[in-house]
């Protein structure tokens, strides 16, 4: 695992022309901080386990795997340019990659019911280690930074009847509309998670090319599969299991460049990078192959998967996160994952 976070933003391979912020003025108080939003984290996390009756913590998010496999391949483009090529990401490189597919909230249910779509890669490097790659179906976060995200989640897991109104309280009603609709937007039915787009929302260093954001879009991927309608507990494991019965599944991987912190913002999570400004450019491709996810063989990789910890953390220092929602995950995963390994 490469789990070399501490590079600071002069690290070789950095672009000039930008910056991170930190919380209260410097990393070690932001530091401060967030262990103080991961110990909420985790009562939120005992609390998902109480009120479903389960005997056992689980991810604070995302805590239903809808499918997991372990033999993907990530392909680089033979002719990528070298000014978007990073690390082991390079012009022709083959990397395994493990993938897990999932819905996005804290307590398992089911999957006709509307929420958020997670993709989380594990990329396995040349050296032995892994690089993993976080996105979710919905191109921005609801929350600016990890404080509001964290204090938006402590409202909506108190009285349903009293969301909006504390939302208001906190945050005033113009943000408390544009986190709402956002809620609105991203928590809804799918289709297939084959069918989906996945966005790193957040940004992370890219080698020379600097900060950019990245995407997993289908590649000719088409039309609903599963026989089971949708509504169906399992339905979207139903529905990428018939697809992956008969062919491979693939999704292309774009990254966006950074601009400006005007245009392209590092520190504010909720907004877009439009593609007027920075188009998506095409570096890889990610290929599931044909298989069968439902016998025991299936059944098994996909349980073992669910045991692994993703963290955008998990990656080379060229190829770091960036911002503050992504310099809190390194914080609140790790106090997640020791409350959720401690099941």
């Amino acid at each position: 695992m490469n789990d070399r976070h501490d590079s600071p933003p002069s690290a070789p391979g950095a672009s000039p022309g930008w910056r991170e912020i930190h919380l209260h003025g410097s990393p070690e108080a932001e530091e401060t901080h967030f262990r103080d939003l991961a110990d909420i984290v985790v009562d939120l996390q005992r609390t998902n386990k109480r009120e479903s009756g389960s005997t056992v913590s689980r991810r604070t998010f995302h805590a239903k795997i809808v499918v997991g496999v372990s033999n993907a391949e990530l392909a680089f483009r033979t002719d990528l340019p070298e000014d978007l090529a990073a690390g082991d990401f390079t012009a022709g490189a083959r990397l395994r990659a493990t993938v897990r597919l999932s819905n996005a909230s804290g307590v398992v249910g089911p999957d006709g019911h509307p929420d958020l779509r997670g993709a989380a890669l594990k990329i396995s490097l040349p050296d032995g280690g892994d690089h993993d790659l976080l996105m979710t179906s919905y191109p921005v976060s609801h929350a600016r930074d990890a404080t509001q995200f964290v204090e938006i989640a402590e409202i909506g897991a108190g009285p349903k009847d009293q969301i909006q109104a504390r939302m208001v309280a906190r945050f005033g009603p113009s943000e408390t509309a544009r986190i709402l609709d956002n809620l609105r937007q991203a928590n809804r039915p799918s289709a297939s998670l084959a069918l989906e787009s996945y966005w790193s929302r957040g940004a992370v260093l890219w080698g020379e090319t600097g900060p950019v954001r990245f995407r997993l879009s289908p590649a000719g991927t088409t039309g609903p599969a599963a026989t089971p309608p949708m509504r169906a507990p399992d339905g979207l494991l139903a529905d990428f299991a018939e697809r992956l019965s008969t062919a491979p599944v693939r999704f292309t991987l774009h990254i966006q460049r950074y601009v400006s912190e005007q245009l392209t913002p590092i520190e504010d999570g909720a907004v877009e990078w439009m593609e007027d400004d920075s188009p998506w450019l095409h570096v890889a491709t990610l290929t599931i192959p044909a298989q069968n996810i439902l016998d025991r063989k299936g059944r098994a990789t996909r349980d073992h998967i669910d045991t692994l910890a993703f963290s955008p953390w998990h990656a080379p220092a060229r190829l770091r996160p960036l911002g503050n929602l992504n310099r809190a995950r390194r914080t609140v995963y790790r106090a997640s994952a020791e409350e959720w390994h401690a099941r």
